[in-house]
């Protein structure tokens, strides 16, 4: 009598299954801190020339960014927000690393945004 015949299901059948499990689970629980690490990305590029144009402060800046990393929950510190601000440029610098818990690994992504503005 064959396998296939008897009805068993095949030791690679389990182990396909709980690879794909595995796949999915480190999918649901990554891909949203991308996501949100790409929204803080653009949101600091949209926002500086604006910020360039309405001679925000470097402080004013910084808050901002801060602002939107919390609304993204992502754990960024004010001492790695490095904003340098001048009548006629700006540059936001950011640097931060998220922990995603696997439950058997703690994954650290790193994420280093940054956008330059310049005064016509």
């Amino acid at each position: 009598m064959r396998h296939s015949d008897s009805g068993d299901v095949n030791i690679k059948a389990y182990l396909t299954l709980a690879f794909l499990v595995c796949v999915a689970y480190a999918g649901f629980k990554i891909i949203p801190v991308y996501v949100n690490s790409f929204e803080l990305d653009d949101f600091i590029r949209q926002q500086t020339p604006f910020w360039l144009a309405q001679r925000v402060p470097a402080d004013g800046i910084r808050n901002r960014v801060l602002d939107k990393a919390r609304e993204l929950e992502l754990p960024v510190d004010p001492d790695h927000v490095i904003v340098e601000a001048s009548s006629s440029s700006i540059t936001v610098n950011l640097e931060y690393t998220v922990p995603v818990d696997l439950k058997v690994y703690t994954l650290k992504l790193h994420f280093k945004p940054s956008a330059q503005s310049r005064a016509l």
